[in-house]
Formats: structure tokens, C-alpha cells, sequence
């Protein structure tokens, strides 16, 4: 019977097969950071982010349904491969795919030969001949990490962020890179002045202190981070959110065209701050209360102008207050 290997993306996966690792090799390639989730057996959520997926990254949704039901299959057969290798990173985006993962895992009962390598560095910043120097942290998982995974997966898919702040306060070292990472994950909801996240902060900031190339404001953001998270494009994303909601916050960027190549916006944008971004720089108005949201936040809907906020720097959680 052969492996399967499971990790975060395409990079990490083609250098451990450079590195000589055999069996199947699955990237897992979502970006749960980004729109909703669900509770459930793991298809239920893969309909919910194709359809998310799809409109977000203007991909074709037959694409990733194509991809998303393959990778599906490849996990219900499970009982085909004799050993099962989770390898994953320290940062959000790995956290939450994993903790995707070992929810299944629950829900099928599987833990024997499945082990958890754990890294504290980027595998895709790895090379052929160093990747598998992470072996040395493997380790078996157990039910304890299942029932880890079944119960972070059901707070993420909650209707509010109040489970996910919990865990992110009591949660053991088991999975030692899991309880920063939810912290971090709550650092994206509004902040109760702003009404910006962590990384529209920074791009509210960035901006107003001189940066206005959005690929150098990118790299410019994503040096702040204890462990870097966030791809280019999701990046983007966020800048077109900030410059085409009711009340833009940021101006320079090229419109959007459907079906359209819109990469080369982003190469010849020359940033700034409207008022209203100026405004909301100096704390002196709300994004939220100016131009409402209509975002979700794993399970959490953040609609309207009466909102889900998390402060940064209290680490509490604010409840939504009707106006």
C-alpha cells in the first residue's frame, strides 16, 4: 500500500518529491483565511468555497469544483494508503488547512500511521536537500489531536467569533503553533475605532507613509508578521475591497474587468489615500460605520454596519452593539 502526504501547496509539495518522498503527494490548495466555512463533512465546505473561491479570485467554479472533489476523494479513500503524513507550517494558512484535516480525521476514525510534522520555518522557502531535515519533528497523532481538530473546526464554523476567542485563550501545546495562529486570525476582524483589520491597518498606514506601489506595499506588510500568512493575491483582494466599498479608503487602482487578465493593475497602481482614508488613518472615522461590510470571517457573516470587532489591544473580543 502506498503514502499519502499531505501539505500546504504546490511548492512544498513538488520539493518532497524532489527529495525522494514517494506515494501521493496532495497540495492543499484553499485559502481558508479568505470566506466562509462549514461545519460538516468535508464536501459541505468544499461547495461553500467553490462557490466563495470562484467569485473572489474570478476562477472558473467548475475548476475548482473539479479539484476540490478529487481531493475529497483521495481523503474518503484514506483507507487505501498504509501511512498518512500531515506536513505543515507555523503561520495561519497551514494552521487552519490542518486543523481541516485532523476535523476529517475525526470524523473517520483514523489515527493509526498518521503522523504530524510540525515545521517552524516556510516550507516553499526549503530546497530538495534541506525539506526532509523536518522529519526529525514527527511525531504520531493521536485522538487527543483529532478531537483538537474536530472541536477548533466546529469554533471556526460558528455563527460568531466567540468559540475561536476562547480556544485562542485555552488551548494547550499539543499543536503548539495553533493557539498564535487563532490569535492572529481574530487580528483580522474590525478593531472598534477603524473598523480595519490587522493587515487593512497596515495597508491604511503604509500608504499614508509614503508607500503606494502595491507589490512593495505587500512585501512591506507581510515583514511585520510573526509568521507571514497571506499571499499576493489575497493581498490585492483586500486592496480592491478598500477601494470600491461605498466610501473608498484608497485610490489609484485601475478598474476591475471580468474575465480580463487584471494582474497588470496591480504592477502600475500608484496608491493613495482618499479623505475618507486619511481620515480613518488618524482615527477620526469608522470604515465599518462609513461603508458597512459584507465579509465572512470563517463562519461568522460580518454584515452591515453592526459588526463582530476584535481589539488589538486588549485581545478582547467586542460584541456587535445596534445602533
Amino acid at each position: 500500500m502506498a503514502d499519502l502526504i499531505l501539505t500546504n501547496g504546490d511548492t512544498a509539495a513538488d520539493l518532497l518529491a524532489a527529495a525522494g518522498r514517494t506515494g501521493t503527494i496532495l497540495p492543499w490548495r484553499d485559502v481558508l483565511h479568505e470566506g466562509p466555512v462549514v461545519a460538516g463533512p468535508i464536501e459541505a465546505s468544499s461547495t461553500e468555497r467553490v462557490a466563495y473561491l470562484a467569485r473572489r479570485f474570478r476562477i472558473p467554479p467548475e475548476d475548482i469544483a473539479i479539484e476540490f472533489r478529487e481531493r475529497d476523494a483521495i481523503m474518503r479513500a484514506h483507507a487505501n494508503y498504509e501511512r498518512i503524513e500531515l506536513w505543515f507550517e507555523h503561520d495561519l494558512y497551514d494552521q487552519l488547512q490542518l486543523v481541516q484535516i485532523l476535523s476529517f480525521l475525526a470524523e473517520v476514525g483514523r489515527t493509526e500511521n498518521v503522523a504530524l510534522v510540525q515545521a517552524d520555518d516556510f516550507l516553499g522557502a526549503q530546497t530538495a536537500e534541506t525539506i526532509l531535515s523536518f522529519e526529525s519533528k514527527a511525531r504520531a497523532i493521536t485522538r487527543h489531536d483529532l478531537d483538537l481538530g474536530r472541536t477548533t473546526w466546529a469554533a471556526l464554523a460558528s455563527h460568531t467569533p466567540e468559540a475561536v476567542a476562547h480556544l485562542a485563550e485555552n488551548l494547550d501545546t499539543r499543536l503548539p503553533f495553533l493557539k498564535p495562529s487563532l490569535r492572529r486570525f481574530l487580528e483580522e476582524l474590525p478593531a472598534p475605532v477603524t473598523g480595519l483589520g490587522r493587515t487593512e491597518t497596515e495597508i491604511v498606514e503604509g500608504i499614508a507613509h509614503g508607500t503606494t506601489a502595491p507589490l512593495r506595499l505587500f512585501q512591506e506588510t507581510i515583514r511585520q508578521e510573526e509568521a507571514a500568512f497571506m499571499g499576493d493575491w489575497s493581498f490585492f483582494h483586500l486592496l480592491d475591497d478598500l477601494a470600491s466599498c461605498d466610501v473608498p479608503l484608497i485610490a489609484g487602482l485601475a478598474p476591475a474587468f471580468e474575465g480580463e487578465d487584471n494582474s497588470e493593475r496591480f504592477r502600475e497602481a500608484v496608491l493613495e489615500l482618499t479623505m475618507a482614508g486619511e481620515d480613518v488613518a488618524n482615527a477620526e472615522e469608522d470604515h465599518v460605520a462609513l461603508s458597512g461590510l459584507d465579509r465572512w470571517w470563517c463562519g461568522t457573516h460580518l454584515a452591515g454596519r453592526t459588526v463582530w470587532r476584535y481589539d488589538r489591544t486588549s485581545g478582547k473580543l467586542v460584541a456587535p452593539v445596534a445602533a
